[in-house]
């Protein structure tokens, strides 16, 4: 199946990447079985998005020339 979509992983934008919920209706101190972790990242405070192409541009700006020479070599060879 090929790849129709590029991601890009990102801090989360709910919980700031602390993965703690800061919303009453999540965080209750006096229940201790309801759950506190954010419900929209994974365990590192991350989660997907889809990548634009101005994403893409950055990625590849920031490279130096030597790996963004080897990237579309990579790229070309595909």
């Amino acid at each position: 199946m090929p790849f129709d979509k590029l991601y890009v992983k990102i801090k989360c934008t709910v919980c700031d990447g602390t993965r703690v919920h800061q919303s009453s209706g999540h965080h209750d101190p006096m229940n201790i079985f309801k759950w506190k972790d954010c419900p929209y990242c994974d365990r590192n405070g991350h989660y997907l998005i889809e990548a634009g192409e101005y994403a893409l541009l950055e990625y590849f700006a920031q490279l130096d020339d030597e790996e963004r020479e080897r990237l579309l070599q990579q790229i070309a060879a595909v």
